[in-house]
């Protein structure tokens, strides 16, 4: 546990650095609550004098998903389990712990993109979901701040401000994965069979049913001086995953090789367009090294548009 912060000379342990959150993209649905109370002294304690230290924990104890008219709610029950050490008003200022616990109740609200004519659990079905297994990960619930302030000696005032957030299966993205362009490039330095060698690229990809594989393609053309080509063709039914988040779009399958590589080889096309730069790995499907690496960079890369 970390030593937390001083604030109005009392020690708050328990507040999430912000080193440490989570990077959250279009799969993660999150929200932000604030849990309110007054804490009582316990009789057998003495007054307070001087709140020392407040140790705070949210725990998740339960969660449920439950249908909305146009999506699903996760329902959160939780609990705020803090302990207060303090200096008693007495003579002797004797040094005393009190130990609570609040519970709180909040929801995630995870709207989805329902085709019209459906009701969310008939959409869920078709992508072969039910209500309880759309979520590719726990909820997890951090504490942002925390305001505290004794009223009287036996009465202490506490505000917590929590951010709860989950992860939510890829086919329920409502992101826009469409991606068309033709990339040329000459003099490209490509990995072959873990040797580098100079190529020219030409590679067309055609992703313009958003994140349904169907009607998608892409195409490779690759020519090594000296050496021979290498030809890479991908029809909709090669695509098994195409995944965009945080402005990168990852779409992997397997493709039909022809000319130095040959047969059927995995790939792995990931184009970030934050970065301008476009990566395209061919994997053998037995041993999973990597038998062709081409980067692009320096890219002007739109994601999002046909």
């Amino acid at each position: 546990m970390d030593n937390g912060f001083l604030r109005d000379f009392v020690q708050i342990i328990g507040i999430a650095s912000p080193s440490t959150f989570p990077v959250i993209g279009n799969l993660n649905p999150h929200t932000q609550f604030v849990v309110q109370e007054q804490l009582t002294i316990p009789d057998a304690k003495p007054d307070v004098e001087q709140v020392n230290t407040l140790l705070t924990e949210a725990v998740v104890t339960e969660t449920k998903n439950i249908f909305t008219p146009v999506g699903v709610k996760v329902v959160i029950d939780g609990v705020l389990r803090q302990k207060v050490i303090y200096t008693a008003d007495v003579p002797e200022q004797s040094v005393h712990s009190a130990h609570f616990e609040h519970p709180f109740c909040a929801f995630i609200n995870i709207p989805l993109d329902v085709p019209q004519g459906l009701t969310v659990q008939q959409y869920l079905s078709s992508l072969g979901l039910s209500l309880n297994d759309i979520l590719d990960g726990p909820v997890q619930v951090l504490i942002e701040d925390v305001e505290i302030q004794m009223l009287d000696p036996r009465t202490i005032s506490k505000c917590v401000v929590l951010f709860a957030y989950t992860t939510i299966k890829p086919l329920l993205s409502s992101c826009d994965c469409s991606f068309v362009d033709t990339l040329t490039a000459n003099g490209v330095g490509i990995t072959l069979n873990g040797a580098g060698v100079t190529a020219d690229v030409s590679l067309n990809i055609s992703l313009c049913d958003e994140c349904n594989p169907t009607n998608n393609g892409i195409s490779l053309n690759v020519t090594v001086p000296l050496l021979g080509t290498i030809s890479l063709n991908v029809n909709s039914s090669q695509i098994t995953q195409i995944l965009c988040e945080n402005n990168v779009l990852t779409v992997s399958g397997t493709g039909s090789v022809l000319g130095l590589l040959s047969g059927l080889l995995n790939f792995t096309l990931t184009i970030n367009a934050a970065l301008g730069t476009v990566t395209l790995q061919l994997r053998d499907p037995i041993t999973n090294l990597v038998v062709l690496s081409i980067p692009l960079t320096g890219l002007t890369l739109t994601i999002g548009q046909c």
